[in-house]
């Protein structure tokens, strides 16, 4: 029986998913280093048969060359293994060979075969897309509400969401400091009556700031009557989102974040992956994730119409419900939960958003005069109080503060937009996806 040991191989991720299952096998020595004890080569292709099955796909036939595309099995493990001797190749592949579970009575063919071609595919790594199929299907015409199977395809969608990494090893999800080049955002609004814009600039957190609760229409993460507050990170994306027409008058401002918010930076999938090792425990569940946050950003960030009926909004809305109110996740010891989303601007693309959810979007009242009262302690004292600021008492805690000064109008001069060909938009589920 040929036994085999880490030391047989270079990829590193095998090396340790061996040193992990190694105790549980007497200790016989490996038939290539007789110095260091042997797993036997049934139990280390059943590792590597998992991985093999989960990346690699037979080759597409190439009638050209009446061949297979793609690469033999022994050129495939050498370089999926990192082995470096023939016999520890040899040996795995005539024992993937024979533990083929395929059929022949039944017209089966075998996958594993010294015959045949492979090449590298990425099927394995849709399952976070068809979760979401499901969710979509499930939350729009099955159980709108209390919908449990819903928050669990959630759940599973999101788990561990906060740990993915980019190629800089930034996370998607972080928080968003006060005083930080992220902290300060724009609102606008269109209004073309001057009466009107000097009522907004009497009060910019109330006329600027989230709606009261029954005038809250429904968006892309907030269904109607919950709070949420969408904003840009600068003003020509802001005023490109509202979309207005030559001539239009438009009011900015733009406020502080005052308290640190916990985001989902959803424009950090666009760029490459660093993939797990392939051997990785978490391999699979990490790459189909990336994929699929790939797909979500553009789903979340293309442009609404006026005409879209509300079903569309439902399941970015009930996804904005679960993470600020179900996803929990730690980070250095602590629970959090997201409490705003950034995402790419369909107008602008070269452009910021962020919608900050429920009562993350409370904004620090304007200071207000109180009206003089007459006292018995005279004329002086009440001077003194009239002069102090009162604060309207919010029922919650200000997250944001109005920019003191920030107010400004803007008239629309000019319209541009850019065109590309059809064929190079990116889809989120094509196989050629940069990781």
């Amino acid at each position: 029986m040929t036994l085999l040991c880490p030391r047989c191989f270079s990829n590193k991720g095998l090396q340790q998913r061996l040193v992990e299952i190694r105790p549980n096998f007497p200790d016989d020595r490996c038939t290539f280093h007789p110095n260091l004890k042997g797993i036997p080569v049934k139990a280390v292709a059943e590792i590597i048969d998992e991985v093999f099955r989960n990346n690699y796909s037979l080759g597409r036939y190439n009638s050209f060359y009446d061949e297979q595309d793609g690469e033999d099995l022994q050129g495939v493990l050498y370089g999926l293994t990192g082995a470096d001797l023939d016999g520890v190749v040899s040996a795995i592949a005539d024992q993937l060979i024979e533990d083929d579970p395929y059929w022949a009575p039944d017209g089966e063919d075998p996958f594993y075969s010294s015959e045949v071609a492979y090449q590298r595919t990425y099927d394995a790594f849709n399952g976070h897309s068809y979760l979401w199929d499901e969710f979509c299907q499930s939350i729009v015409h099955g159980q709108r509400f209390f919908n449990s199977k819903a928050k669990e395809l959630l759940f599973k969608i999101f788990d561990r969401v906060h740990l993915q990494r980019d190629l800089q090893r930034a996370n998607p999800v972080y928080a968003i400091q006060p005083g930080s080049e992220q902290a300060t955002v724009y609102r606008v609004r269109n209004v073309g009556d001057p009466e009107a814009r000097k009522q907004i600039r009497e009060d910019i957190p109330a006329n600027m700031g989230p709606p009261p609760s029954r005038l809250r229409r429904p968006g892309r993460m907030n269904p109607s009557g919950i709070g949420a507050l969408y904003a840009g990170f600068d003003l020509e994306t802001c005023i490109a989102e509202m979309r207005p027409t030559v001539g239009d008058v438009i009011v900015s401002a733009q406020f502080d974040i005052i308290e640190p918010l916990w985001v989902l930076d959803t424009t950090r999938f666009s760029g490459g992956f660093k993939e797990p090792n392939l051997f990785s425990k978490d391999h699979i569940r990490r790459t189909a994730q990336w994929r699929f946050m790939q797909r979500f950003m553009v789903e979340i960030a293309r442009p609404i119409s006026r005409n879209d009926e509300h079903l569309d909004y439902i399941p970015t809305q009930a996804v904005a419900e679960y993470l600020l109110n179900h996803h929990d996740f730690h980070v250095n010891g602590s629970k959090h939960r997201i409490e705003a989303i950034i995402y790419r601007s369909a107008q602008r693309p070269e452009g910021k958003n962020i919608v900050i959810l429920g009562e993350a979007c409370a904004i620090e009242a304007m200071p207000v005069q109180a009206k003089a009262k007459t006292t018995s302690y005279g004329e002086p004292f009440d001077g003194l109080l009239s002069s102090l600021p009162r604060f309207r008492s919010p029922s919650i805690a200000p997250r944001m503060r109005f920019k003191d000064g920030s107010v400004g109008d803007h008239k629309v001069q000019s319209a541009t937009f850019h065109s590309v060909p059809h064929e190079e938009y990116y889809h989120g589920d094509d196989e050629d996806a940069p990781f």
